[in-house]
């Protein structure tokens, strides 16, 4: 680790960048990146990944499955698949999760659930992008 920073300071100097370090990879710093023209986002820590997939209102648990594998996470819904993504790097199944949401009022035409998935890392690091 100490290695890499002083690579990036010595680079930084070279190049006249004195202030500038480098930036965050996606999902990164709690702001979620958005995938599949909107189908599902998500956020990283070193440890573990967060998916974020709107579903329609309504939604019972008993109509939700996600699979959890070491390299993929699968979701149906009413028996369709919803989601399949192949992850950059492993993941955990043992120490994964997921949960209903529900966002927005109670009103008849408000509120969306959200299925929120959570993926323990296997490497602790952060991974440029969600998908290999």
């Amino acid at each position: 680790m100490m290695e890499n920073l002083q690579y990036q300071t010595e680079m930084n100097s070279l190049t006249g960048k004195n202030n500038e370090v480098q930036p965050s990879n996606d999902g990164e710093d709690g702001v979620a990146k958005t995938e599949n023209d909107g189908l599902y986002s998500w956020t990283q820590t070193d440890e573990e990944v967060e998916i974020v997939l709107p579903l329609t209102k309504n939604v019972v648990s008993k109509d939700v499955k996600v699979i959890f594998r070491p390299k993929v996470l699968k979701v149906k819904y009413c028996g369709k698949e919803v989601l399949d993504v192949d992850f950059f790097s492993r993941i955990d199944p043992d120490g994964c999760t997921w949960t209903l949401d529900k966002s927005g009022d109670d009103d008849d035409d408000g509120g969306v659930m959200k299925v929120i998935i959570t993926c323990e890392k296997v490497d602790e690091v952060s991974w440029p992008r969600l998908t290999f």
